[in-house]
């Protein structure tokens, strides 16, 4: 049975950041430019932000659409740490907001507590839902959450084959 919870325990979900060889995605799904905007003036507020193409740092572009003007001829990254926790943007398609991070980096509650707060701040800002997932696999978020109620809810992990 799902857990809701404003507040996630580090106990119920830990070993879904359980370090594998693989990375964890953050997604907002269906996505606009305008999600994406969004999303990009709150990032661009953090401290440290970091904006790469073909892993060479550059200036941080102006807009979004800078950015996704970049991806037609090389691979723009956004990153920057939430805590310990390091966070990738990727700009692959204005249809979906993804992001990533290794989930050996979040180890205790504070941790966990510093990446549901980034999360809920994304999913304010596009009135959206947001989850978190095992690398590459949207449909099986392991948390989730949901601005309208502004909740959490921690999910099994579903055994994929």
């Amino acid at each position: 049975m799902p857990m809701t919870a404003t507040i996630i325990r580090w106990d119920t979900c830990k070993e879904d950041f359980r370090g594998d060889g693989s990375l964890r995605d953050i997604y907002i799904t269906p996505a606009t430019l305008a999600d994406w905007q969004a999303v990009y003036s709150l990032v661009r507020g953090y401290s440290g932000v970091e904006f790469l193409v073909d892993g060479a740092v550059q200036l941080l572009p102006d807009s979004v659409e800078q950015a996704f003007a970049i991806r037609l001829s090389a691979s723009p990254m956004l990153r920057f740490s939430i805590g310990r926790v390091l966070v990738a943007f990727h700009f692959f398609t204005s249809e979906e907001i993804e992001c990533d991070f290794v989930p050996n980096e979040v180890t205790s509650q504070v941790d966990l507590d510093a990446l549901l707060a980034f999360v809920r701040q994304l999913g304010d800002a596009t009135s959206k839902r947001v989850v978190i997932t095992p690398e590459n696999v949207s449909e099986h978020p392991f948390i989730t959450y949901d601005p309208q109620i502004r909740e959490f809810e921690h999910h099994e992990v579903v055994a994929l084959v």
